[in-house]
């Protein structure tokens, strides 16, 4: 057996919610997706039902968030977790590289190190891949997404013939995870030839702005399985308040509002924009809900059954 099955064969079973509960889709049309600080790609992103997100779009900002919808690169979404599962490395290395037969295996070592740290390592192996970690909620830490120009347009079957494409490491019998897969680490073939962009999200420190961001509703979410969507602004100010959150900005028509918002507007959705703010979606009108197969729409997101949006009180929960 392989040294790398015989380590992920050793793994625990993922012990379900905690650090790394499932983030879906934010708003109706837009939700959260990181891109790398200085790549300029800001915009909300729908997510997807699968594991690739494609159709990469011109820099933009959407929400105030450096996010992108559409991305013409394959990205996976992954669950980084356990460092130093490929053995021991030097210990002023930020990323933990092995070879495994004709594969490389990456893990991350150190989630504070000097982006240079990383990049210098990747590039020693040879490998054309750039790797930006971003301060995250603890609902999203250890997300990671891949970015791989030339898997754009594959199935996951074609993917999954490809040896020459970077593929995941997954966590061995399965996990709790919207979308089902629960990957540990990364496998970059030796002759890899492509270029790559990878996004980790980490623990965000004391006061940082997170750069990864999805919706209250979603699994491990401040409001998850709380029904606020088409509450008014003003009913949904003090629950967040009463949680330690305070509203900071209020965004209208993809827009910060210029001027105070009325509190009988409706709330489409919410993110949180760092431990103790919020950035809040609201328009005059209810929203529009989605169907109850659209998993990704914020008041579909609750597991237990998702409550009518606007039909219980927020500050309960119970209708």
């Amino acid at each position: 057996m392989p040294d790398i099955d015989r380590l992920v064969a050793g793994i625990a079973p993922d012990p379900g919610p905690g650090m790394t509960p499932g983030a879906r889709e934010l708003l109706d049309e837009i939700t959260a997706m990181p891109v790398p600080a200085a790549g300029g790609l800001r915009r909300w992103l729908a997510v997807p039902h699968g594991r690739r997100w494609q159709g990469l779009s011109r820099p933009a900002r959407r929400f105030a968030a450096p996010l992108v919808a559409g991305i013409a690169a394959a990205v996976t979404m992954l669950s980084w977790a356990l460092p130093g599962l490929f053995g021991t490395a030097p210990a002023s290395a930020a990323l933990d590289i092995r070879r495994e037969g004709d594969n490389m295996l990456i893990m991350v070592r150190d989630m504070y190190a000097a982006p240079a740290a990383y990049q210098r390592e990747l590039r020693d192996r040879g490998l054309r891949i750039s790797l930006i970690l971003d301060p995250a909620p603890s609902s999203l830490v250890g997300r990671m997404m891949v970015m791989d120009r030339r898997s754009s347009g594959l199935s996951n079957v074609e993917l999954r013939r490809r040896k020459d494409l970077i593929s995941t490491i997954d966590r061995p019998g399965g996990c709790d995870r919207p979308w089902g897969d629960c990957p540990i680490g990364i496998r970059v073939p030796v002759r890899y030839r492509g270029q790559a962009e990878i996004s980790l999200a980490r623990p965000a420190r004391p006061g940082e702005i997170y750069r990864w961001r999805t919706s209250l509703a979603a699994p491990g979410g401040l409001l998850h399985c709380v029904p606020f969507i088409n509450r008014p602004l003003s009913e949904v100010r003090p629950l967040l308040e009463s949680r330690g959150v305070t509203v900071k900005t209020v965004f209208y028509g993809g827009r910060q509002a210029g001027k105070p918002v009325p509190g009988r507007w409706y709330v489409h959705d919410a993110v949180l924009e760092s431990a103790t703010s919020a950035l809040v979606l609201v328009r005059p009108t209810k929203k529009d809900l989605a169907p109850s197969e659209a998993v990704g729409a914020p008041e579909n997101m609750c597991r237990n059954g998702s409550p009518k949006a606007g039909s219980s009180d927020p500050k309960t929960g119970v209708s």
